[in-house]
């Protein structure tokens, strides 16, 4: 969990208390505690302190910490503490509590003329022996988050399986950005070497693609999935499995909410082994699962969590509301589907307190359950998670004292504030339209700026020539004359040259000086430079400058050796915090033809960090580049949950659809950059973003057949152009400009925005992520050159200073546009010296 303290006070500190609910596990009759502690350094001043209220028996001790700790009686409680200076809290707290079993419990707490209620439960039952099936397939996680498992506790748990079985078929699968069959291993008499050299021995790199998974009708009869839950890539949902899946996880990060929705839709065990005993790992894989399959009740009962069949481990509770004074409910738990027990649960209001916590139990529940499907529930999510203080994967803890802080955060105040909030809050809203409205009227304002320039008739520039001084003497000197045939140019070394100035040939003809005579060699490699190609006489050939990498490693990897891959796994340890590595490696492949290997090293930023905007943006636009739009347009998905305040999430997202050819919702996406209403310094850090927007709009629409009879007709303007060149980069609080050279040696940049041809750059952008472009409506013949020049920025990042993504179009808005994406990765370098331009790319047109 991520938590922000607002405000933190000059020169000042803030204590903050995070807090745990959590219900406890049955083992062996009682019920379990367990407080994990791994830090990695010694703690200054560091104190711990346990109480048990109201406990009929001593609680025990067990293990590190036990020799530390013991637990006195205190009235009818128990405590244990101490207090210890530069302390390496590296283990965990647990303690195990006796309580009888088969005995139901209630606690209710009375709230506005209802009852919250929590009933908890540990079911006594003869337990059927899991009989585990001859075929069993394994899914693999080899992702490079898989680095973080532990591999030796899931391998326990596969000899625990075949041990028990001795004989069966085993196919395994590997997944990270791709899913791969690893092959099938034939077991006999518990020797599973062979398949367990295969698991140990596995290569973890790349992202987490769920959707990849494409598992065969017949194979074998139960999976198991060892992974944490983390699909980068894609939805953490297999579709088509028909079978029982089984989750096991391992990791100390992990999406357990979406392992175990994964193993309740398919049947399964969910299995954590942090949370499992040796012999509770034992029972649970040598015995069939009980689970919890609903509830009967009577109308006044409602809003029942869980509501759908969960897994019962020992102690088990169900949460809902009752808005009478009493009722029975009854609880089912069966096997495979089927109900085998019943237990009934009386509810009475006389036994109700007006504090507690129990409000935040049911809340929790809740909150499980919509968790489970995320993207569907998240506006849910976020309003259960404001009211009962709980902290979900879309919201975070956050510290408030005044009025304005409540405001700002949309959050609602305690009741001494409340009447002044709801009158502030009717202000912010009338604000909140007018912002709105005055962004569009601004952008129609930028349409109309951009219609004229459009419409504007660029006379082109008639070159100015030297006039020769009076009374110069020409000496010409007089040689026997060979000609020269050099594609379509006919070349006398001292005569006059004739040149076939057709159409196809006018821009590949290159001027050859006149002078001595030449060999073969040279006349045959200077045929091979200038000879004309069949292309389009306006398509351009964008030649990408090579940017120098300042890092130790490139000059590791040949592009010709098998060994490049193994090098890069030597040396990854080093560079596991760093984006850059990965995204200079993977271009180094990519570059060398090895497609595949780019984008498992490039994935692999996406489980570097959860959250990580800046990570995703870097990754969606080497994605683009790629050519990889299924996963670019989910990168930029992500981007919008974490970052729905800025402008650019939406522009990017839009682009990615439109790559993926989902031109409707690109155009819905795009326009809402232009009609939302943004916080003041969001507007400061975007002005003149809307030109951009606005070109890339009518793009869509003139290039689709999506609708665009919901767009204001003052920004509809088709205006196709010979070339547009736009950068956009992934660090906020960035300076990056754009500068485009002419043939004509004329600079178009933030302090010459027009140039004599009719070039055209948009605002000069010196905070956010841009974006900037240049347009020119008629282009003319010769050589173009892009430049970026890295003003500065206002953070220290370890993913940056930043990636520019430049985009270079030729017949832009026309059925013939071309599009060549390049992506680079900024040293910092640049920033020392801004008085030069990093020249990216030049093209001839």
């Amino acid at each position: 969990f991520r938590t922000r303290i607002y405000p933190v006070p000059a020169n000042g500190t803030r204590t903050v208390t995070i807090g745990y609910e959590q219900e406890l596990p049955m083992e062996k009759d009682a019920l379990h505690y367990r407080l994990p502690m791994d830090y990695d350094e010694a703690i200054e001043r560091f104190s711990l302190k346990a109480t048990v209220w109201r406990s009929a028996e001593k609680p025990q001790l067990t293990g590190g910490l036990s020799n530390e700790l013991k637990f006195d009686a205190e009235s009818n409680n128990y405590t244990a503490s101490f207090v210890r200076r530069n302390y390496a809290a590296n283990k965990p707290l647990e303690f195990s509590l006796p309580v009888p079993a088969n005995i139901p419990r209630t606690l209710m707490q009375s709230a506005s003329g209802s009852y919250y209620f929590v009933a908890l439960y540990a079911p006594k039952t003869d337990t059927p022996p899991k009989k585990w099936g001859n075929r069993l397939g394994i899914i693999w996680d080899v992702s490079m988050s898989g680095l973080q498992r532990n591999i030796k506790k899931e391998l326990e748990l596969l000899d625990i399986i075949i041990k028990e079985k001795i004989n069966l078929s085993v196919t395994v699968y590997l997944l990270n950005n791709k899913f791969t069959n690893a092959g099938t291993f034939q077991i006999t008499q518990g020797n599973w070497e062979n398949l367990r050299n295969t698991l140990e021995t596995a290569v973890y790199d790349g992202g987490t693609d769920y959707s990849t998974v494409r598992i065969p009708n017949s194979d074998f009869d139960e999976l198991i999935l060892f992974s944490d839950g983390l699909s980068t890539l894609s939805d953490a949902s297999i579709a088509g499995l028909n079978r029982q899946l089984h989750c096991v996880v391992s990791s100390p990060r992990a999406d357990y909410s979406a392992l175990r929705l994964l193993a309740s839709q398919n049947g399964g065990k969910f299995i954590n082994l942090n949370a499992l005993s040796p012999a509770g790992l034992y029972r649970e894989l040598t015995t069939e699962t009980l689970y919890f399959l609903g509830v009967e009740k009577p109308a006044s009962v409602r809003e029942v969590y869980p509501s759908i069949p969960v897994p019962v481990d020992g102690n088990f509770s169900v949460a809902g509301i009752l808005d009478a004074s009493s009722a029975n409910i009854t609880l089912l738990f069966g096997y495979g589907g089927k109900v085998q027990t019943k237990t009934a649960v009386k509810l009475q209001s006389n036994s109700a307190d007006r504090q507690g916590f129990v409000h935040r139990i049911w809340a929790q529940k809740k909150i499980n359950e919509l968790d489970m499907q995320y993207d569907k529930n998240r506006d849910e999510l976020t309003q259960l998670g404001q009211q009962f203080g709980i902290v979900t994967r879309n919201t975070s803890l956050i510290v408030l004292e005044t009025l304005q802080d409540y405001l700002t955060y949309d959050i609602t105040p305690p009741e001494d504030m409340r009447e002044e909030y709801m009158l502030r809050r009717k202000n912010i809203e009338s604000t909140r339209l007018r912002t709105q409205q005055n962004l569009l009227n601004n952008a129609i304002i930028i349409a109309d700026d951009l219609k004229e320039w459009w419409n504007t008739d660029f006379k082109p520039v008639k070159p100015k020539y030297p006039e020769p001084d009076k009374k110069l003497e020409i000496a010409v000197v007089e040689e026997e004359a060979e000609e020269i045939t050099v594609g379509d140019v006919q070349m006398s070394q001292n005569k006059e040259a004739t040149v076939d100035f057709s159409e196809e040939s006018m821009d590949e003809v290159t001027v050859v000086a006149f002078g001595t005579r030449r060999d073969a060699a040279n006349v045959a490699s200077e045929q091979k430079r200038i000879a004309p190609t069949q292309r389009h006489a306006n398509e351009p050939v964008i030649k990408i400058v090579p940017v120098r990498q300042d890092n130790d490693y490139a000059g590791l990897f040949t592009g010709i050796s098998s060994d490049d891959y193994r090098k890069y796994l030597e040396i990854r340890s080093e560079y596991i915090n760093t984006p850059t590595f990965f995204f200079n490696v993977a271009d180094l492949f990519f570059k060398n033809g090895d497609r595949e290997k780019a984008i498992r090293i490039l994935t692999s930023i996406a489980d570097m960090e959860l959250e990580n905007a800046s990570l995703f943006r870097l990754l969606g636009y080497r994605l683009k580049e790629y050519g990889e739009y299924d996963s670019e347009e989910y990168v930029c998905k992500k981007v919008i949950q974490w970052r729905p305040m800025e402008p650019q999430s939406y522009r990017d997202y839009a682009l990615a659809l439109a790559d993926g050819g989902k031109y409707q919702e690109a155009v819905n996406s795009l326009y809402s950059v232009l009609t939302q209403s943004y916080s003041g310094n969001i507007i400061n850090s975007n002005a003149g973003m809307e030109e951009v927007v606005i070109t890339e709009l009518n793009n869509l629409i003139s290039g689709s057949n999506a609708d665009y009879s919901f767009i204001d007709s003052h920004l509809v303007y088709n205006m196709p152009v010979d070339i547009r060149v736009v950068i956009n980069w992934n660090m906020n609080n960035t300076d990056i400009d754009l500068h485009v050279k002419d043939p004509g040696q004329e600079t178009c940049y933030y302090s010459n925005r027009r140039t004599k041809i009719g070039g055209r750059i948009s605002a000069d952008m010196t905070s956010g992520y841009g974006p900037e472009q240049f347009m020119l409506k008629k282009a003319v013949k010769g050589v173009y050159e892009v430049f970026v020049n890295y003003f500065g920025d206002s953070q220290v990042k370890a993913e940056g200073p930043s990636t520019v993504m430049i985009e270079i179009f030729t017949d832009y808005a026309d059925k013939t546009r071309k599009r060549q994406v390049v992506c680079v990765q900024l040293s910092g370098n640049e920033k020392a010296n801004n008085q030069g331009l990093l020249k990216i790319a030049e093209f001839r047109f």
